[in-house]
């Protein structure tokens, strides 16, 4: 169990960041974890042909399933929105002990796994190399669906300013996962295998991260670190991998259009304009007009998230959807 004390200084420095590397690093824990590929079974498929080439034994390496992952591979988030290219030259200046070290914990012990070597022995000399490889497996399994997975942890992030504008910060923390406690200014983490102790912030505050490859787990950076940055899945997850044009149902197309019909129910996960054009095949004009009859007529709403608008069906539309499927 691990008991951090969060102070009213605390408590006014919490704040919301998401990760491309994060995301990357989890994605990598997918792949060797059978316990969860059955949620991420659409995505696997789909990767797995496009995975031919790139040197998973080195980044499965760094990222082991069930055991500790260097610290090195999350640099601390500074933006709500973190970028990629920032965050892999951020790791790949990584100080060579702190490299070291972060290696010993993970092998725990054990031999180094082969592929490690290089970079145990020759940290700033192979890190360039690792980040570029992670760059490579970026592509070929991340990218692809990165808009979905943003628009996933957007998403979350309104529904944690809602919890937080009906109860508070109280009510933000105590829904964040099953794992996780907070009561009395102390967040209490039921992580046995991960460390366990009590230690107060001191002003520090903390970082929640929504990581939509990290299903279910909830993790914790917090030895260490300047300030604790606690990883869990956001809501939605198992939309996330749905084929959202089966959910197309031709009575709805009769009603408001098959092109406005596809929106809505593609529209169960918040998308952007230029997503949904992207996705459907239409120009961004083509889906700006659609979206705006059907949010002339109360079935999707729009958000502004920092620079972008995302659109998402709102319940009255999930009603209909459900209804007319439940019919059929």
């Amino acid at each position: 169990m691990i008991e951090i004390m969060l102070a009213h200084s605390d408590l006014a420095r919490v704040r919301f960041a998401h990760s491309p590397v994060g995301e990357l690093v989890a994605s990598l824990r997918v792949l060797q974890d059978p316990g969860r590929q059955l949620m991420y079974g659409r995505w696997l498929a789909a990767a797995r042909g496009r995975l031919e080439g790139l040197r998973l034994e080195l980044l499965t390496a760094l990222a082991p399933t069930g055991r500790y992952l260097p610290a090195f591979l999350f640099p601390p988030p500074t933006q709500p929105w973190g970028d990629l290219a920032v965050e892999l030259k951020q790791i790949a200046a990584s100080p060579p002990a702190v490299v070291r070290a972060e290696l010993d914990k993970v092998r725990e012990g054990a031999p180094l796994p082969a592929a490690l070597a290089p970079l145990y022995d020759d940290p700033a000399g192979h890190l360039p190399e690792v980040t570029e490889e992670m760059a490579r497996y970026w592509r070929a399994a991340v990218e692809p669906v990165w808009q979905r997975v943003r628009g996933l942890c957007a998403a979350d992030l309104a529904f944690r300013m809602e919890q937080f504008a009906d109860g508070g910060l109280a009510r933000v923390l105590g829904g964040l996962h099953p794992d996780l406690s907070f009561t009395d200014e102390l967040l209490r983490v039921d992580k046995p295998h991960h460390c366990s102790h009590h230690f107060d912030l001191a002003g520090t505050g903390i970082v929640l991260v929504p990581c939509a490859f990290t299903w279910p787990s909830l993790s914790l950076d917090c030895c260490a670190v300047e300030q604790p940055v606690l990883i869990y899945p956001p809501r939605g997850v198992a939309e996330l991998w749905q084929d959202t044009q089966a959910e197309q149902a031709d009575p709805l197309a009769a009603l408001v259009g098959r092109t406005r019909a596809t929106l809505l129910a593609t529209l169960a996960l918040p998308r952007t304009t230029t997503q949904l054009a992207t996705q459907l095949g239409l120009s961004p004009a083509a889906v700006s007009e659609h979206l705006k009859i059907l949010k002339d007529t109360a079935l999707v709403i729009a958000q502004r998230r920092g620079r972008m608008v995302l659109y998402q069906r709102t319940a009255a539309a999930t009603a209909l959807l459900d209804s007319i499927q439940s019919d059929q």
